[in-house]
């Protein structure tokens, strides 16, 4: 059995959060288009996970290749590898450690690629397609991220079983050692990461908050994927500023509210990971909103019941708050280093080191809290 760390992600024991699976099928009307359905999978009591004695499935028993990203992450890719231990093949893309990362993932039964820097989605395209991936079925997941025995579990039980080509859950996201259940953040998680590469791309342009472009049916997974960062609060807070950059240079190429919404009427969308109205809200309305920071604390603290998660949730909900008026700020022309934004090419666009936070790290190792996407 694969032993995982417990993850400070406890709820109340109620039925989990889904209810009724979820499950995406085929719209008749517009091939590559899905609509929601609901299946019988009655609701079953979900444990923490790391909490019970769940046996993981075999060592290299499910036929999957597990794809994790990594740069400097010594302190979490080996949690990462081990979650991944049934998969039967485990490939870890690097890209430029200096922390040892690879000696450590190849002595927990890892390939390692080297590979520059391409952004997200570059690196995960390029990943799906190597010629030395062994399986259709790939798994993506960060290096701050493990997956538990139950998912692990479920996965081996309905991969390549299923009319599908791709399966979606939700993240839970362990702030200040705490899992975020509210805030609008828990409901709003779902990501596509089990992929059958035959029917899935990555646009290469997109250089921050990647999705998956998959053609074909969709289902949903019952569980969760945790997670949990480990190298400290003041490394994800200097990490979280060039996401801030990144942020704004995205809404800088987007074209004025009317223009906005037509493409948002008219482009082909995942309605489980990218729903109308969310993206509506977030690249429409959004945008031409006054008090941006003041008012996305209102809506995630008291709207969403952020509150609810105790004081980690306050932290969270100001965190989110400062972090929308960084890339406001960002976003200022005389922000930029001569007083005008400068676009870089996507190849100078880099992932934010970790070892530069080798001395935050020691101050603050007990603290652990994950990276999240905006």
């Amino acid at each position: 059995m694969i032993g995982l760390p417990y993850a400070a992600c406890t709820r109340p024991r109620h039925n989990n959060p889904f209810g009724p699976g979820l499950v995406l099928q085929p719209d008749v009307r517009n091939s590559g288009e899905h609509i929601m359905i609901r299946t019988f999978t009655p609701a079953q009591p979900l444990s923490p996970y790391g909490s019970t004695d769940e046996p993981a499935p075999l060592a290299r028993s499910v036929p999957v290749t597990a794809i994790i990203l990594a740069r400097d992450e010594c302190r979490d890719i080996a949690r990462a590898v081990r979650s991944v231990g049934w998969c039967r093949q485990i490939v870890v893309v690097d890209s430029g450690s200096t922390d040892g990362t690879p000696q450590i993932a190849r002595a927990h039964g890892a390939t390692v690629w080297e590979e520059r820097w391409r952004g997200f989605a570059g690196q995960r395209e390029w990943a799906m397609r190597n010629p030395d991936i062994q399986h259709d079925w790939v798994y993506f997941l960060d290096a701050d991220e493990w997956v538990s025995n139950e998912l692990a579990a479920e996965i081996a039980a309905r991969v390549g079983r299923e009319n599908c080509v791709a399966y979606t859950h939700r993240r839970r996201f362990v702030f200040l050692g705490r899992w975020i259940a509210h805030c609008g953040w828990y409901n709003n998680s779902w990501q596509a990461r089990l992929l059958n590469r035959r029917f899935t791309s990555f646009a290469a342009t997109e250089q921050f908050s990647e999705r998956a472009s998959v053609n074909g049916a969709m289902f949903t997974l019952m569980h969760d994927l945790v997670d949990e960062d480990s190298k400290g609060l003041t490394c994800w807070l200097h990490k979280h500023i060039t996401y801030a950059e990144l942020e704004a240079r995205r809404r800088d190429g987007i074209a004025a509210p009317l223009h906005q919404l037509q493409r948002v009427l008219t482009e082909n969308r995942d309605k489980n990971t990218r729903p109308l109205t969310r993206t509506i809200a977030r690249d429409v309305i959004f945008p031409l909103i006054p008090f941006k920071a003041l008012t996305l604390f209102f809506y995630m603290y008291i709207l969403q019941s952020g509150w609810r998660d105790g004081w980690q949730g306050l932290v969270f909900c100001l965190h989110r708050a400062w972090y929308e008026k960084v890339i406001s700020l960002l976003s200022r022309p005389e922000s930029a280093p001569g007083g005008s934004r400068r676009n870089p090419a996507p190849d100078s666009v880099d992932v934010p080191r970790q070892i530069a936070c080798t001395e935050a790290i020691n101050v603050d190792n007990n603290i652990g809290i994950p990276e999240y996407s905006s």
